[in-house]
Order: structure tokens, then C-alpha cells, then sequence
């Protein structure tokens, strides 16, 4: 496959490099503050089946990770049965099949287990990560075709598409240059809504990237394996950012 030589192709999450050394389930709290706050984003974008979307709809959003070619996000963690199971049997006085027959049939741990444990179970949830579902979004410069084989060959990844859609694209210094000013995860985001809502939009398309990735995989390993896929295909380099609506 062509490779395609432009200016700046080096793939990054813009994050500290304090963070972006560790797995995933040790900056899980990190993660977790980027993707709960609440911006006024200039942009939305919807996956899943648009059907399901009614007037009445309460929706739930969450803001991505910026990176020096789009964003990404995590929208779903899981937690390992096992570890699960085991930190119940600690805190749990008596029988507790119920909870564990539950949790092996799949049901949301949110409607089995009391309030109380839940917030046990928070404070040690970088013990009990299992993994996270990924989504990595990524500007090109025009549409591309014929790539399954590519992404085949980058781990973590098992579905793509690529979308055209209206969406501000900000230069990753820009980005960059806000990190580097801002002294908590808070005031980083509030810039950006700023830099971002300043923005003219463009068209542009953008391939998506869908996965799994298990909680020991660190950002950094994330970034290597991403940056054998931007080495090949025509990306255009600029961060987005966008309130990732989840159906």
C-alpha cells in the first residue's frame, strides 16, 4: 500500500506524557474526567442506529480524547468477572451467588449491587478493569477505499467506516500549546471550547475506527500501534473535538 508523505504524521494522544505512559485502568480517573465533562462542544456526532433516536430522547454524551489527528474515546469499560467476584467475596458478609449469577448473565452491576458497594467498587476500579471499548476518530484528506486488510493488521481493531460530515478541525499546536498553559484537566477543556467554538467547520471525511483494548495497553502502546495505520492512509492533521453522542 502507498505510503503518503506529508508534513507532520507523528501520532499523539495530547495528554502529559505522565499519563499517557500508563494503562489504561491506572489513568481510568484521568480518562474518566475528560469524557464526563460536560462541553459546549460545537459539534455532535451519533453512532448506533439513528432509529432508536425519539423527540423525547435523553441522550448521553460524552467528550473525547484530542489527538494530534481527531480524538478518541472510550465509551464503555468492563470489569473482570473474576477480580469482581472476588473483591465481593471480601466485602460481602453471607451468600453472594445472587450477585455473582447475575453478573455472569451479563446484567449491569449498577442494577445488582447495592449503592453502598458501588462506591467500594469505584474506588478500586483500577484493580477490576478488564478492558474498554475504543473508538478513534480520524480526518482525511479524501475518501479511501479497500483498507480492510490495513486495519486487520492493527491490533485492538475490528470495525471501520469512513463518514463525511461539517466539523471544526483545530491545528494540533493550537492544542497543544493550551496543555501546556492549563494547570488541571478542567481548564484544559475550557480552552478548548473556546479554540474550538472560534473555528470555522469544514468538510471533511473521517474514518472510524471500533475496538476493544485491555486495561494493561498503555496510550503510548495505543499511539505506536495507531501510527502504523497513519503512516498509509491520507490523513489530514488537526485535532476534533465533539460531544460523541451515545444512543
Amino acid at each position: 500500500m502507498r505510503r503518503y508523505e506529508i508534513a507532520d504524521r507523528n501520532y499523539k494522544i495530547i495528554l502529559p506524557l505522565r499519563i499517557r505512559s500508563q494503562s489504561i485502568a491506572r489513568c481510568y480517573k484521568y480518562i474518566e474526567a475528560i469524557q464526563s465533562y460536560a462541553g459546549n462542544w460545537p459539534s455532535l456526532i451519533i453512532t448506533g442506529d439513528p432509529e432508536r433516536l425519539r423527540w423525547d430522547s435523553i441522550l448521553e454524551g460524552i467528550t473525547p480524547l484530542p489527538t494530534t489527528h481527531g480524538a478518541l474515546c472510550f465509551p464503555e469499560l468492563y470489569l473482570s468477572d473474576e477480580k469482581l467476584v472476588e473483591f465481593l467475596r471480601s466485602k460481602v458478609k453471607g451468600d453472594i451467588e445472587g450477585y455473582i449469577n447475575a453478573i455472569k448473565s451479563g446484567e449491569y452491576i449498577h442494577k445488582v449491587i447495592p449503592y453502598s458497594l458501588l462506591k467500594d467498587i469505584e474506588k478500586e476500579m483500577e484493580e477490576l478493569i478488564a478492558g474498554m471499548d475504543i473508538e478513534v476518530f480520524i480526518p482525511l484528506r479524501h475518501n479511501i477505499e479497500k483498507i480492510d486488510d490495513l486495519i486487520g493488521s492493527i491490533p485492538f481493531f475490528e470495525e471501520h467506516e469512513v463518514f463525511k460530515a461539517s466539523i471544526p478541525l483545530v491545528k494540533s499546536r493550537l492544542v497543544e500549546q493550551a496543555l501546556d498553559r492549563a494547570h488541571y484537566v478542567g481548564e484544559y477543556l475550557r480552552e478548548l471550547e473556546e479554540i474550538f467554538n472560534e473555528a470555522m467547520e469544514e468538510e471533511l471525511y473521517i474514518l472510524t475506527l471500533w475496538g476493544f483494548i485491555d486495561a494493561n495497553t498503555t496510550l503510548v502502546d495505543l499511539e505506536g500501534q495507531l501510527q502504523r495505520l497513519i503512516n498509509k492512509i491520507p490523513i489530514k492533521e488537526g485535532v476534533l473535538m465533539f460531544t460523541r453522542v451515545i444512543l
